[in-house]
C-alpha cells in the first residue's frame, strides 16, 4: 500500500537514514513499489509509491532548497488553483501536483490545504523553520498514523511501519478490540496498538522544535435548518455535481476500469465515464459467484456502454492466499470477510492501473437512514435508538448490552470499562446537531467510512490508483445541505439517475431486485414474486426469499473449504488464552456456525484480530 512514512526527533537506536528505510520497507516491501526519501538531522520523510500518478521524483524543492514537498495521491482541482496563484505572481517550474503544493505553502503558509480537492497525503519540510507538516485530505482517504516515543514523533501510512521502532511499546488497545468486535470497526482515532493513533480527517500534524500539534484545516458541518427549494432543483444540482466530480477525476490518459456491482453508485460512475470523451480504453470489473445477482446486473449495465466487461469468479478458498496480506494492509482493523478486492486485483490491474469505486455514495446519500430517526427521544434513549438501527441493519457484531459479558473475559471488560458506548455516543454528538438522522449521516462519514469502508480502498491501492468520485469536495458539501427526507431510501440519487439514464434505471438493483423506475420489467418481476409467494404458501415451489443469489458465500465456505484453517486459528490455545475472551463463548460461536447458524461476520473479525497479533505482536 503506498503512502508516507517519517519521523521528527532523536532516533537513538539506529542510524536515521537506515531507520527511515526500515519504516518504508515495513510499509511496503514488494519490488512493485519504489521508495523516495529525504533525511537530514532529526528529520526523515519517505514516499512509498507505485509511481503511476504524480510519477515525477520526490521530494520537490523550491529554488532556494529551503522547502521540500512529498505528495502521495492526487489532486483534482489543480487548474483553478494554478490560475489563482499565477494571478498572485507565482511562477511554476513544473506541471505536477507537488509543485502546486509547494507554491500554495509559500503563498498561504499553514493554510495551504484549505482549498485542495483530492485524496492525498502531503509532507512539507520547512528547513528554515525546522518544521515538518503532514496533511491529509478532507475525508482522510489516505490514513496516517502517528506515535510519540520519547521526544520523537513517528508517522506512517500503516501502523506496521511505526512498529519498525523497536522501542515503541507493543501494548494492545483493549478498547479498540472491543469496539471492533462491536461495530466491525474501531472508533475515533484508536488503533489495535495502544501507542498509535489515527490522524483525524482534514488535519495538519505539525512537528517543530520537539513539539507536536494537530489542528484541523476544515470541519464537516451539517445545518440545523435547510433552505426551501423544490425537489427538482436538488435533483438537477446532484446530476451536475456528479458529472463534474467524475469528469475532474477522468482527466487522464491512464487506462481505467470501474469496479461494477449491481448497485447504484458504480453504475452511475460507469454511465458518466461512458459519456465523457474517450481518451483511453474503459473496462468494468465484477467478481463473485458465477450467476450471482451482481454479475448478471453488472454485465447488463456494461453492455449498454463502451466498457469491456470482465467477470472474475470468487474462489471459495481465496482467503487462504490473501487473508494475511489483507490483515497486514489494514493493520488488523479490517474484517477479512469484507476484503474480497484482493482476490482478483492482480487480474484487474492487467487491464487497468486506475480503478474507480462507488465508495461513499451510499453513506452520504442516506443508505443508513431508518424510520426510527424521525422522532425525538430523551437523552438516555437517543443512544439506544442509534444502536437499534445499527442492530437492525445487521452491523453490530457482538451486542454491547446482551453479549459482551458472555464473550469477553472479566478482566478484559474491566480494562475496557464503558469506553465502547462512551466513544460511540461521542462520535454521534460530535456532529453538533440534534436530529438523529443527521447524527447518523455524520457518524458514517467521520467514523464508519474512514474506519471500515475505506479498508476496501486500501486493499485495492496495493496494486492500482483508486479514484473515488463521490468523495469530491463539492459533492460532499452538497450532500450536507440536502433535506433529510430526500435522503430517506436514497430517494434523491435514485431520481437523479432515472432522470439521466432511464434505460440503465430499468436494470434491477441488487439490494431490491427491482428496477429504479416504474416500467414493464418492474411489473413482471413483482407479478412473478407474487405468483411464487402464492405457490409457496400452497406447498408448491421454494421460498421466494431464497431465490436471491449473493456474490459471496462465507456461510458455507467457513464450514467447508476454510473450516480446518479457521478452527486451527480460532480454537487453538494461543487464541483462546489471549485473555480477551471467554474461551467457551468462542468455541460456541464456531460450533454454532458449523451447525448452520450464520456467524460469518463474527468469525471474520475474530480472525482478523488474531492474525494481526501473530504478524505484529507475537512476532510470527
Amino acid at each position: 500500500m503506498p503512502g508516507l512514512v517519517g519521523f521528527y526527533g532523536d532516533i537513538h537506536h539506529d542510524q536515521p537514514r537506515q531507520f527511515l528505510q526500515k519504516m518504508a520497507h515495513a510499509l511496503e516491501h514488494e519490488n512493485l513499489f519504489r521508495t523516495e526519501l529525504h533525511q537530514e538531522g532529526q528529520v526523515g520523510v519517505a514516499r512509498v509509491t507505485l509511481g503511476i500518478a504524480n510519477a515525477a521524483p520526490q521530494p520537490h524543492w523550491n529554488e532556494a532548497e529551503t522547502i521540500c514537498v512529498f505528495l502521495e495521491g492526487e489532486l483534482y482541482n489543480t487548474q483553478p488553483l494554478r490560475q489563482d496563484l499565477a494571478g498572485r505572481g507565482c511562477q511554476f517550474r513544473a506541471a505536477h501536483d507537488a509543485e502546486l503544493i509547494l507554491r500554495l505553502y509559500e503563498t498561504f503558509g499553514e493554510n495551504f490545504a484549505v482549498d485542495l480537492n483530492g485524496n492525498f497525503l502531503i509532507a512539507i519540510y520547512d528547513r528554515k523553520q525546522q518544521k515538518l507538516i503532514v496533511a491529509n485530505d478532507r475525508l482522510g482517504l489516505y490514513p496516517l498514523y502517528y506515535a510519540r516515543n520519547g521526544r520523537c514523533t513517528l508517522f506512517a501510512s500503516g501502523v506496521r511501519a511505526l512498529l519498525a521502532d523497536p522501542d515503541l511499546p507493543r501494548d494492545v488497545d483493549r478498547a479498540a478490540i472491543a469496539q471492533f468486535l462491536t461495530f466491525d470497526h474501531v472508533l475515533g482515532d484508536r488503533t489495535l496498538l495502544a501507542a498509535a493513533r489515527l490522524l483525524p480527517q482534514a488535519s495538519l500534524l505539525i512537528m517543530q522544535h520537539g513539539a507536536m500539534t494537530i489542528r484541523p484545516y476544515h470541519t464537516l458541518r451539517y445545518p440545523e435548518q435547510y433552505p426551501l427549494r423544490r425537489e427538482q432543483a436538488y435533483v438537477e444540482e446532484l446530476q451536475y455535481l456528479l458529472h463534474q466530480a467524475i469528469a475532474r477525476q477522468a482527466d487522464s490518459d491512464l487506462t481505467a476500469g470501474v469496479l461494477l456491482s449491481g448497485g447504484l453508485d458504480s453504475r452511475q460512475i460507469l454511465a458518466v465515464l461512458n459519456d465523457l470523451p474517450a481518451n483511453s480504453p474503459l473496462h468494468s470489473f465484477t467478481w463473485g459467484l458465477p450467476g450471482c445477482d451482481d454479475a448478471r446486473y453488472a454485465q447488463e449495465i456494461a453492455a449498454m456502454t463502451r466498457a469491456q466487461h470482465h467477470f472474475f469468479p470468487l474462489d471459495p478458498d481465496f482467503l487462504l492466499r490473501t487473508a494475511e496480506n489483507s490483515v497486514r494492509i489494514t493493520d488488523g482493523m479490517g474484517n477479512i470477510v469484507n476484503l474480497h478486492a484482493l482476490a482478483t486485483l492482480d487480474e484487474e490491474t492487467q487491464h487497468a492501473k486506475v480503478i474507480y469505486k462507488g465508495f461513499l455514495g451510499d453513506a452520504m446519500f442516506g443508505f443508513a437512514l431508518r424510520q426510527q430517526f424521525w422522532a425525538d427521544y430523551d437523552d438516555a434513549t437517543r443512544i439506544h435508538a442509534h444502536l437499534q438501527v445499527h442492530s437492525d441493519q445487521g452491523v453490530i457484531t457482538f451486542d454491547p448490552f446482551t453479549e459482551h459479558e458472555q464473550v469477553f473475559a472479566p478482566e478484559f471488560r474491566t480494562a475496557v470499562g464503558d469506553t465502547v458506548l462512551a466513544e460511540y455516543r461521542t462520535g454521534m454528538e460530535a456532529s453538533g446537531v440534534h436530529p438523529l438522522a443527521t447524527q447518523r449521516l455524520y457518524f458514517d462519514l467521520t467514523q464508519r467510512v474512514p474506519r471500515m469502508t475505506l479498508n476496501g480502498v486500501e486493499v485495492a491501492r496495493s496494486r492500482a490508483i483508486v479514484r473515488l468520485p463521490f468523495a469530491d469536495n463539492d459533492l460532499v458539501e452538497f450532500s450536507t445541505r440536502v433535506p433529510l427526507g430526500l435522503m430517506y431510501g436514497r430517494s434523491l440519487p435514485r431520481k437523479a439517475f432515472v432522470n439521466s439514464y432511464p434505460k440503465m434505471a430499468q436494470v434491477p438493483l441488487t439490494d431490491t431486485g427491482l428496477p429504479m423506475m416504474a416500467c414493464m420489467r418492474e411489473m413482471q418481476i413483482r407479478m412473478s414474486r407474487i405468483t411464487r409467494w402464492w405457490l409457496h404458501n400452497h406447498g408448491i415451489g421454494p421460498n421466494p426469499d431464497t431465490l436471491r443469489k449473493p456474490y459471496k458465500d462465507y456461510h458455507n465456505w467457513f464450514r467447508t473449504n476454510l473450516r480446518s484453517w479457521l478452527e486451527d486459528i480460532l480454537l487453538g490455545q494461543r487464541h483462546l488464552q489471549r485473555g480477551y475472551y471467554n474461551p467457551d463463548a468462542i468455541r460456541q460461536v464456531v460450533a454454532d456456525h458449523m451447525a448452520g447458524k450464520n456467524q460469518t461476520v463474527r468469525l471474520g473479525s475474530l480472525m482478523a484480530i488474531e492474525l494481526w497479533h501473530r504478524q505484529f505482536i507475537d512476532g510470527d
